[in-house]
């Protein structure tokens, strides 16, 4: 899958203990659009790295430093005051990739497959928007995994963001690299599973933008959220290819970040009219997501979310709300995502 992550709570653990920056890292330019897998120059947000260190041979744990400039204006990021949680982990995905080409002789042929992806707000003021852009900062350790050969087929990763001096964000998470062969095959025998169903490519109506916390309607990924008084919410996710960010390049399922994006705003509707509150004020602090099969583009995908009690977050100093997600095709769970929302502005 293009990107498929799994989010889970960080904060005050150990994967939130890595160093701070120590290297000397640049902001002028890019690095090429190939080495993070993307097909336009302007969804690139990586521009440096470097290799903190020698590999630890024991653990074969290496530590790497990775620079992103975060934009003030983009087209996930049309929220307002701070930076969009979808843009972040654009820029942690990029970074992994970038360290697997560059570092640990990935092929660039190679298919990715984020198996988790864990991120956690740790500090909500480092991510307003100031006058310039952000120079972010990953300071990141990773933990290959390798063939008898020697050949790395994926890596664990730990690692802390830092927004202009500051630290915002504590993650973890795997990535799987795979050749192109084995992905085709491995997308074959799920394509064989629909023999016989009827491909369905429904014309959905996008819900209003100020129902999910958005402004801009093309970034609008849901129908109507149908929110009840129970705490139960549910909307059709509205699959736009033509995206340019979503879809940046082709792709032959519904990418993860779609439907991370999609739990964001369910969350964000079934919160808002549950607790009487703006939902332009509300944010994502943490997230988790678990993709159990690849979501089909020619079927109707279907998100459910149950709200959860509110409680006070003594390291956010807000109070936060859980939300449980389900995403399913025909009755098939294909994802199972956890969001905590929190009111900020």
């Amino acid at each position: 899958m293009n990107a498929t992550p799994e989010l889970l709570r960080l904060a005050d653990s150990e994967e939130s203990r890595n160093h701070a920056p120590t290297t000397e890292l640049t902001f002028a330019s890019t690095v090429p659009r190939d080495l993070v897998h993307r097909a336009a120059i302007a969804e690139v947000f990586v521009t440096d790295s470097a290799r903190v260190g020698d590999p630890d041979p024991e653990s074969d744990e290496h530590t790497f430093e990775v620079a992103a400039q975060l934009p003030r204006a983009h087209v996930v990021g049309e929220r307002g005051g701070s930076y969009d949680f979808l843009l972040l982990v654009e820029v942690l995905r990029q970074s992994g990739v970038l360290v697997a080409h560059r570092y640990l002789d990935v092929p660039l042929d190679r298919a990715f497959i984020f198996s988790s992806l864990n991120l956690t707000i740790s500090g909500l003021e480092a991510l307003r928007i100031g006058p310039r852009p952000a120079h972010a900062v990953l300071s990141t350790t990773v933990r290959p995994k390798r063939n008898p050969a020697g050949r790395v087929l994926g890596f664990d990763f730990t690692g802390v963001f830092w927004l202009d001096g500051v630290q915002a964000i504590v993650g973890s998470g795997a990535l799987t690299f795979v050749t192109n062969r084995a992905f085709q095959m491995l997308r074959a025998g799920n394509r064989k599973k629909l023999e016989g169903r009827s491909p369905r490519h429904p014309q959905l109506l996008r819900s209003a933008p100020s129902l999910v916390g958005r402004r801009d309607a093309s970034n609008i990924v849901l129908t109507e959220p149908a929110v009840s008084e129970s705490g139960t919410a549910s909307a059709l996710l509205v699959v736009d290819t033509d995206h340019p960010h979503l879809f940046d390049h082709k792709l032959d399922h519904v990418p993860g970040n779609l439907q991370l994006e999609a739990a964001r705003q369910l969350s964000v509707a079934a919160v808002a009219k549950l607790h009487g509150l703006p939902a332009e004020s509300l944010v994502v602090t943490a997230a988790k997501a678990d993709f159990t099969d690849f979501a089909e583009l020619d079927l109707v995908t279907k998100a459910v979310a149950e709200v959860g009690d509110a409680s006070f977050d003594g390291a956010l100093g807000a109070v936060t709300v859980p939300v449980a997600i389900t995403v399913s095709q025909e009755g098939n769970t294909v994802a199972t995502l956890g969001i905590e929302v929190t009111q900020w502005s």
